[in-house]
């Protein structure tokens, strides 16, 4: 199902059996609502993310084949011709997929426990739910997993 989605990137539509791979679509920076059911129709701009063989085939459904998490993603932004580019990692929030906000230090003072606000370089916030984030040691690894990822892939950024 290879769709160059040229003007915008699809919403990603998550079933929740695949709760894991949606966070990482949303640390990837993709706008990814995990859903109980799948839809009767997949909405124009939409595509459906499942591992339900029956609805294979179905226009805007992928059917997601492996059970390794990091084959997950490959297959994911390999079939959909997604390039993530690190611009747009850890710009949502991975609790509710909502943009997430710069926020400034003074603001984050009682978000955040002393010693990050000491040290962290900057905050972002989720203006959903109010969830706090800042670049650490996750992050890093994170980060660092991302890159190990998408090195396989052709076309990805550096």
């Amino acid at each position: 199902m290879s769709q160059g989605l040229a003007g915008g990137q699809p919403l990603l539509l998550c079933e929740r059996m695949l709760g894991r791979l949606a966070t990482w679509l949303r640390i990837l920076g993709y706008d990814t609502t995990l859903i109980e059911r799948p839809p009767a129709m997949t909405p124009p701009g939409a595509v459906l993310l499942t591992r339900r063989q029956r609805l294979a085939g179905r226009p805007g459904v992928l059917l997601v084949v492996h059970d390794r998490l990091e084959d997950q993603l490959r297959q994911v932004l390999s079939d959909l011709g997604l390039r993530p580019h690190p611009d747009q990692w850890f710009s949502r929030c991975l609790a509710c997929n909502r943009a997430v906000e710069p926020l400034e230090r003074s603001a984050a003072l009682g978000l955040v426990p002393d010693h990050t606000l000491a040290t962290a370089p900057c905050f972002t916030r989720c203006p959903a739910c109010g969830k706090v984030f800042w670049p650490g040691s996750h992050g890093q690894r994170a980060a660092q997993r991302i890159e190990a990822l998408l090195a396989g892939l052709p076309g990805a950024a550096p």
